[in-house]
């Protein structure tokens, strides 16, 4: 296996395939090997996201954490459609940090206590969803796509399901450059649309 800045190349499908399933069911060596695979999107996407206070090794931490998370709810056979799936869970948790953290900038001392139990079940579940926070998901994501240009949807579209730099640039016949352009403003945007809500 070999993995480069822009995409990650499996030597065989079978190794890919099997990869996969044994970091699903759980083996912390393969899980690890999968993980390393990751890891240039992993500290490039903390570079990009800036949440404040969040040191490298506490990103490194979440982001095996949302690996693991990753892996019970894909149900794919291919690291490919894996690869846009699991980036996209990272910049979902980043997200999460980011509002976490300007929320809690907001809220007096005073209002603030500790978890009780119905809560701490809440965090154990990974798959409960209030449907006001659905909600406020997809509003905030249908703003976000309403400000960006036609080329911005685009870029931002194929990334997000797994097309690489060096693709994007086939498809859409232009340079890195102006991609990473659209991504820069796509970001922008995106992080003005959630802090006016």
């Amino acid at each position: 296996m070999r993995c480069t800045n822009k995409n990650r190349f499996f030597s065989h499908d079978k190794e890919e395939v099997r990869l996969l399933i044994a970091a699903r069911a759980g083996k912390d060596q393969e899980f690890q090997m999968l993980f390393n695979q990751y890891w240039p999107l992993v500290r490039r996407l903390w570079q990009e996201y800036y949440v404040a206070d969040l040191e490298l090794e506490d990103w490194h931490q979440e982001a095996e954490v949302v690996m693991m998370k990753a892996l019970d709810r894909y149900h794919g056979g291919s690291l490919i459609k894996f690869a846009g799936f699991y980036k996209q869970s990272l910049i979902n948790r980043l997200l999460d940090l980011y509002r976490a953290r300007q929320a809690y900038k907001r809220i007096p001392a005073s209002q603030l206590s500790s978890l009780g139990d119905e809560d701490a079940d809440r965090l154990v579940d990974g798959y409960h969803n209030r449907p006001e926070d659905i909600v406020y998901c997809q509003t905030c994501l249908a703003a976000f796509m309403r400000r960006c240009s036609p080329f911005e949807r685009q870029v931002i579209s194929q990334l997000h399901q797994g097309t690489s730099i060096a693709q994007l640039e086939l498809n859409l016949n232009c340079d890195e450059r102006k991609i990473r352009s659209a991504l820069t403003r796509g970001r922008r945007k995106l992080v003005a649309e959630l802090q006016q809500r």
